[in-house]
């Protein structure tokens, strides 16, 4: 198995207050249905999480990405996540949803490190790795954009 770290970090600004913003991340099986791809999220223990996504693939390679991650909040602005390494995960995960006020609502920044075991072969390394890069940039860039259509919905 190779594995392809990616980090991706990406802002959206939305028109909702920081306090809600922060309640609506911090409900993490409810804010996971705006994860693209995502087939389900279950708590495993108290701040802690399984995700499992639908099956994806490219060219040879097909898989079923699966991580378990400890969320922890300071309750205001920030809420930082870190895969446990599960038994079942393929795929570390870490990062920080940092929130700052503004005029018009809150920012959003999301940085976030994946790490999927992928099964591919050596020769075809250089293929998957961009893909890679390319599905998690994406996949972060829709998360920000459906956040924003959900919590506009309902302000």
């Amino acid at each position: 198995m190779a594995k392809f770290p990616t980090e991706v970090e990406r802002s959206v600004e939305v028109r909702m207050p920081l306090e809600q913003v922060y309640a609506f991340f911090w409900d993490v099986v409810g804010s996971s249905r705006c994860i693209p791809g995502l087939d389900k999220c279950r708590t495993v223990r108290p701040d802690t999480y399984e995700f499992l996504y639908e099956p994806r693939s490219t060219g040879p390679v097909s898989m079923v990405v699966r991580y378990t991650t400890a969320y922890t909040g300071n309750g205001t602005d920030e809420i930082t996540f870190r895969s446990v390494g599960a038994a079942a995960d393929n795929t570390d995960a870490e990062g920080r949803i940092k929130l700052k006020p503004t005029a018009k609502g809150t920012r959003i920044t999301l940085r976030q490190r994946v790490a999927p075991d992928t099964p591919v072969p050596r020769l075809v390394q250089g293929v998957i790795r961009s893909f890679v890069e390319r599905e998690a940039a994406t996949a972060v860039e829709t998360y920000l954009a459906e956040v924003k259509r959900e919590l506009e919905r309902s302000a």
